[in-house]
């Protein structure tokens, strides 16, 4: 948070929104003036969209992990409590990443330790 003090153009919105209201020309709030970024990590927080963010992150380091044949017919779908939720389109991938899954979890985790990938789940569809 800053402690900036009210602007020339926020005494003037304040004087004119003051005559239009007709009173008399009370005490100009000097409240502390929020920038987004202090606060955007709160929103997201509040909203749940800390996990949307750490899902786009899965999204661009899945190529590199599963390799572009796999990657082609899969996609990361949701990130809840820990656990990636791949959304699959061929049953032959289902089984491929089955067999790769411990690799797969290791690699994610390694990529990216800050969103906390505890398992990983493939569904069709």
């Amino acid at each position: 948070m800053n402690d900036r003090k009210p602007t020339a153009t926020m005494r003037l919105r304040h004087n004119l929104l003051s005559a239009w209201r007709g009173v008399d020309n009370g005490p100009l709030i000097d409240l502390p003036t929020l920038k987004v970024g202090d606060l955007a990590t709160q929103i997201m927080a509040k909203y749940g969209m800390a996990n949307r963010v750490k899902l786009e992150d899965i999204l661009a380091a899945w190529e590199e992990i599963v390799g572009t044949f796999l990657f082609k017919m899969t996609r990361p779908d949701a990130f809840e409590r820990g656990v990636l939720t791949v959304r699959l389109i061929q049953p032959s991938a289902h089984h491929a990443l089955m067999q790769e899954k411990v690799k797969i979890l290791k690699r994610l985790q390694g990529k990216l330790p800050d969103a906390k990938i505890k398992d990983i789940r493939f569904r069709h569809g």
